[in-house]
Formats: C-alpha cells, sequence, structure tokens
C-alpha cells in the first residue's frame, strides 16, 4: 500500500499568515528585530527555537539568551488565534478520502498540532501525527520522514510527500521520498525552491486531490 506524508501548517490548513504574524510580533517586542513575511516562510519546518537562532543570525543579533523568550512569546501570541483557522479547501476530501497510509510530519509544536488538527478534522483517518516535540531536528533534516517510515513500515519508494516549504522539500528528498509542493497563499514562489528532486509545484491544495487519489491506488 502506497502513503502520504503531510506537512500541516500551509499545506492542510491556512495557519501560516497566524504563525507569521505571531513572529513578527515576538520578534518586534522582544528583539526590536523587523521580520518580512518571506523570511519565516523561508524556514517553515524548522523547530521553533532554530528558527529564531536562524534570524538573529541573519541579523547578526548577539543576545542570543533571548531566543526561549521569543518562542514563549510566539507561542503565546499564535494560540488564541488557532480558533479562528480553517483547512483549506480539498483538505476535507484528502482526509477523508484517501485511501492509502496518510501522515503528517510538521515541526510546530504537539499542542498546537493536536488543537488545530481536532478542531479541523474532527473525524481524522491520519495514520501518524509527529510534530517538532517527537524530534530532536527539524527540517532539512529528515528525522521526522524517518520517524515515519520507522512507524508505518513502508517501503520509501512507495511514499510521497506534501510540502510547502523549501526546507521541507529538501528533507524529504535527504530521506529519499518523492515530492510534490503545493503553494497555497505563501509569498514563496517555485524559483525558492530548489527543483532538484521535487516532483510537481501546485498552487491549491485542492488541485492535488486527484493526483493524491491516483498515487494511492497506482503509484505515481
Amino acid at each position: 500500500m502506497n502513503g502520504i506524508i503531510f506537512d500541516f501548517d500551509g499545506v492542510l490548513v491556512d495557519s501560516m499568515p497566524a504563525h507569521y504574524k505571531a513572529w513578527r510580533t515576538a520578534f518586534d517586542e522582544v528583539c526590536s528585530l523587523h521580520l518580512e513575511e518571506k523570511s519565516i516562510y523561508l524556514l517553515e519546518g524548522m523547530k521553533g527555537i532554530d528558527i529564531v537562532n536562524e534570524i538573529f543570525k541573519k541579523f547578526n543579533y548577539t543576545e542570543t539568551s533571548k531566543a526561549q523568550e521569543v518562542v514563549n512569546r510566539k507561542n503565546e501570541i499564535f494560540r488564541p488565534s488557532i480558533k479562528s483557522i480553517r483547512p483549506y479547501e480539498g483538505a476535507a476530501d484528502i482526509n477523508s478520502g484517501l485511501a492509502c497510509i496518510k501522515g503528517i510530519v510538521s515541526g510546530s509544536a504537539k499542542n498546537d498540532l493536536i488543537a488545530l488538527h481536532t478542531q479541523c478534522f474532527h473525524d481524522s483517518t491520519f495514520n501518524f501525527l509527529l510534530t517538532g516535540d517527537d524530534i530532536k531536528y527539524g527540517k532539512p533534516n529528515p528525522q521526522g520522514f524517518q520517524l515515519f517510515l520507522d512507524k508505518s513500515k513502508l517501503d520509501p519508494k512507495k511514499v510521497l510527500v506534501v510540502e510547502n516549504s523549501p526546507l521541507g522539500a529538501r528533507a524529504s528528498i535527504n530521506a529519499g521520498l518523492k515530492v510534490i509542493v503545493v503553494l497555497n497563499n505563501s509569498p514563496l514562489t517555485s524559483d525558492d525552491f530548489d527543483h532538484d528532486g521535487i516532483e510537481e509545484f501546485y498552487l491549491q491544495t485542492k488541485d492535488i486531490v486527484e493526483p493524491l487519489r491516483h498515487w494511492c491506488a497506482d503509484g505515481l
């Protein structure tokens, strides 16, 4: 049987704008650093503390002891917004209509992902939910995808990943998996990705439903 791994934020649920706003406010309040939207999307898939450290490097910011404070403040800002986040069109069909093993591999905190997953997919058919709390290294490290393979016992050649970030796509390829990219409302374009190893780009989640049905039935 074929398997599909989904990134969560920006692929299944429209949560990335809320994540960005929370990061932007947290960096502004704690460090007086002003982030452009694209900077967070380019780092999506990393664990929160790693995102902060990468932003610090970008700005040559030396007060690294504030990193955890930024993460904590971001979480405080983001969590009240969860109740207003909705799944993308087509995500419900993916949840209930694909006859194969399905997993989510995300760099998000477990509490955030579980809360959003429960809100958006009440009757879930995802077989595995793996978060940043389940791994030591975030994307582009392939650890999350390797954990899925360990748990599912699937042949990597029969597993497809759906991502929306350059680091997620790179992690998929590093794990030896096929990957497609769906952009949705990201400020990124296909030019922001290393195309080597990416099977296809799609504009919206609803556009991948039929291709994934064929994957589940026949392989890509």
